[in-house]
C-alpha cells in the first residue's frame, strides 16, 4: 500500500492539464525535446533520427530543460552552437582537490571536433588481479538473471556466466559468483555505472557476503566504478557515457 497526498500536487497537476490543453489546441506540433524516459518509448528512434537533423541541445544527455531554456534565451539552440562557448580556465590551486564541474559545451565540442577531450585526469590506480563484472537483472521482478566477469591474467583472460532461471535460483549464482572470487589472488572488481555497486550491496544484505577480511570482502567493498572517474573528466565525441556508444566509438562490435 501507498499513502499519498493528493493536495500537495493539486497544483502541479492543473499546470500540467493547462500545458496539455495549450499543446493539443496548437496547429503546430510541440517541440522536440528527448528525455530520460525515450529509452522505454516505441517511437525512441524516430525522435532520436529528428533530434540528429536539427542538432537539438537535448541530445546531450543530462542537460536539463531549465538548462535548455537558458541557452536558448541566449540564442544558442543546437550542439554545435553550445560547442563554440566552452572557454577552458585554470583551476586555482585550493579547487584541485574539489569534484570537476560537467561542461555540456566540452561535450558538444568533443562531438564537433570528433576528438576525446581530457580535463584533470584523476589518477586511477588499479591493483591486483582485474575483474570486469557485468550484471543484468530485471527491475520489475526484482531479481537478478545474469552475473558475468571477465578475469584478466598474463596467460589470457577466462570468462564466467552464471544464469538463473528465476528468483530462486539468484541466491545460488550469487554464492558461485562468491566462489570463483574467493578463488582469485588479490582479486580487484571493475565495473561501469551504478548498477553493479547496488547489486553488490542488495545481494550481500539480501544473501550474504564473503567472510569479513576476506580478499572477496574486499574486493567488493572497494570495486572501482570507471564511470566516476570518466566523469567529467573524459569527454568522448558521443552524447552521452552510455557503455555501448562509447564503445562503439571506439570500434567495438560487442
Amino acid at each position: 500500500m501507498l499513502k499519498v497526498k493528493i493536495p500537495a500536487f493539486a497544483s502541479e497537476v492543473r499546470n500540467r492539464i493547462k500545458e496539455i490543453t495549450a499543446l493539443v489546441s496548437g496547429n503546430s506540433p510541440p517541440d522536440l525535446v528527448l528525455n530520460r524516459h525515450c529509452g522505454q518509448c516505441e517511437f525512441k528512434h524516430r525522435c532520436s533520427t529528428q533530434a540528429r537533423e536539427k542538432d537539438e541541445l537535448s541530445l546531450l544527455s543530462g542537460i536539463s530543460e531549465k538548462d535548455c531554456q537558458r541557452l536558448h534565451s541566449k540564442g544558442i539552440f543546437t550542439v554545435t552552437q553550445l560547442s563554440y562557448t566552452f572557454r577552458p580556465r585554470r583551476r586555482r590551486r585550493e579547487s584541485r582537490v574539489k569534484q570537476e564541474k560537467y561542461h555540456h559545451s566540452l561535450r558538444a565540442l568533443a562531438v564537433r571536433e570528433n576528438k576525446i577531450h581530457a580535463v584533470c585526469i584523476p589518477d586511477l590506480k588499479l591493483k591486483g588481479t582485474p575483474i570486469f563484472l557485468d550484471v543484468e537483472g530485471l527491475p520489475d521482478r526484482d531479481f537478478y538473471y545474469l552475473i558475468g566477469i571477465r578475469i584478466q591474467a598474463a596467460e589470457g583472460s577466462v570468462q564466467h556466466s552464471f544464469w538463473a532461471d528465476d528468483a530462486k535460483e539468484e541466491k545460488l549464482i550469487w554464492s558461485d559468483f562468491l566462489g570463483v572470487l574467493s578463488e582469485i589472488s588479490n582479486p580487484h572488481l571493475i565495473h561501469y555505472g551504478s548498477y553493479e555497486t547496488i547489486f553488490l550491496k542488495r545481494m550481500c544484505q539480501r544473501h550474504g557476503g564473503p567472510p569479513e577480511g576476506s580478499q572477496a570482502a574486499t574486493a567488493i567493498d572497494r570495486a572501482t566504478n570507471l564511470l566516476s572517474f570518466i566523469y567529467a573528466h573524459i569527454y568522448f565525441p558521443t552524447y552521452s557515457n552510455e557503455l555501448k556508444e562509447i564503445a562503439g566509438y571506439l570500434g567495438s562490435n560487442g
